[in-house]
């Protein structure tokens, strides 16, 4: 993945499929080998780490078709021992990001339902099917059709209930992440998304420890370390613009001597940064505002003229009314300045 060059995101080239270039994660062949040693049956949890591959590609998939029907693409999938990362890009607007993000559960979703009969038939399944940490005592030979169906429904109902943890870079942290920067600013957005992350981490690390179990330990170690690292790099972008943006090379690299200050002042803290964020992002929205509001105006002065006043419908009319006393008051606060 060109944007994560980490350790964490090594992997393995796996062809092009629906025109989205496909990677596996290194780690997810030793995820599959963990899962045999804690079964204690290499075959269950072949069989099952195979049910969790197909099903981590279908729920990447999910995301590929959301984003390509919100407007947007996607090129990129990495299918990771976590869910998967897809790399996509949304149409315009928070509710196409959302939706995005949640094409992978809602995939997911689906197949739980479409699996959960042979769930509810084998009543002596139902109990440890829906326990995420726990796999039922299949045993793959009499009903192995039915068996096959009950691990599938396990392998989503995980995957289900994995992403939708409001942790980075899971699904619901992204969507958390989207709520919170349409709200305060992208870099704000994401910052507190990623501090929330590492408290998550933290708890699972903590509960992981108290209950002894292995697999919240590791998850809670890997979120918070993908979350650490993600700060981490955040806040080397913005050092390294600050540095970059803060000299005037119109003079020539002699400025860097002239305007390099003796005592360097205190870069802004992070209550100043999201106050001054909130402030461009509030202009952006005006801005975006008024220009709607001139097309709007635009549209039915054009039909007015076309055709006349009486074209237009009662709620045209009322629009227009309404769009001309707004765009007047805009007009009266510009002559005031």
């Amino acid at each position: 993945m060109s944007d994560h060059k980490s350790p964490l995101y090594w992997s393995i080239p796996a062809g092009r499929w629906y025109d989205a270039q496909v990677r596996v994660s290194v780690y997810f062949p030793l995820l599959v080998l963990v899962i045999c040693f804690r079964l204690h049956d290499f075959r269950l949890g072949l069989v099952f780490g195979l049910l969790l591959f197909l099903s981590v590609v279908v729920h990447e998939f999910g995301h590929v078709v959301a984003a390509r029907l919100s407007g947007g693409d996607a090129d990129e999938i990495l299918i990771w021992p976590l869910g998967g990362l897809a790399m996509t890009q949304p149409g315009p607007g928070l509710s196409a990001e959302i939706s995005t993000t949640l094409g992978g559960p809602l995939v997911n979703l689906i197949l739980c339902i479409i699996t959960l009969p042979a769930v509810v038939l084998d009543s002596p399944y139902l109990a440890e099917a829906l326990h995420p940490f726990r796999l039922p005592a299949v045993d793959l030979q009499g009903a192995a059709v039915s068996d096959l169906f009950v691990l599938l429904f396990c392998a989503n109902w995980i995957l289900l209930l994995v992403n939708l943890i409001p942790v980075y870079p899971l699904d619901g942290g992204q969507v958390l992440r989207a709520l919170l920067a349409d709200r305060f600013g992208s870099d704000v957005g994401r910052e507190s998304c990623l501090r929330i992350g590492c408290v998550i981490g933290f708890l699972a690390i903590f509960f992981g420890l108290l209950f002894d179990n292995t697999w919240v330990l590791v998850a809670g170690t890997v979120l918070l370390v993908l979350n650490v690292h993600e700060i981490y790099q955040l806040r080397t972008r913005e050092a390294y613009e600050e540095s970059f943006m803060g000299y005037d090379f119109s003079q020539g690299y002699t400025s860097l001597e002239k305007s390099s200050p003796k005592v360097s002042s205190p870069a802004p803290g992070f209550l100043q940064r999201w106050r001054a964020r909130r402030r461009a992002e509030r202009l952006r929205r005006q801005q975006q505002k008024e220009q709607e509001l001139e097309h709007q105006l635009d549209i039915l002065l054009e039909k007015v003229h076309a055709y006349g006043y009486d074209s237009l419908t009662d709620d045209e009319k009322k629009k227009l009314r309404r769009v001309s006393a707004l765009y007047r008051k805009k007009e009266g606060r510009q002559k005031l300045r």
